[in-house]
């Protein structure tokens, strides 16, 4: 399944959270998300930032949690929203 804005996505935890945009940084595609309730409301405080990751044809995300990098990733995708 390809990943696009406004895309639910549910992690093997069940956490869900919707994509609000999409960036390709060093060849690598990374989505801010905002995390998301079980009646689909947002929670706005529950931000992250995910990197895709390919294995054959499926498709999965990993948490960014290396902080020089999501700083990085939160100005280009501010840049983008501005």
């Amino acid at each position: 399944m390809e990943i696009k804005v406004n895309t639910i996505i549910t992690l093997e935890n069940g956490e869900k959270y919707v994509v609000l945009n999409e960036t390709m940084y060093q060849n690598n595609k990374y989505y801010l998300v905002m995390g998301m309730d079980e009646n689909k409301e947002v929670i706005q405080s529950k931000v992250a930032i995910f990197e895709q990751v390919k294995i054959n044809e499926d498709v999965y995300v990993e948490k960014v949690n290396d902080s020089k990098l999501i700083i990085e990733l939160t100005n280009l995708l501010k840049s983008q929203i501005e």
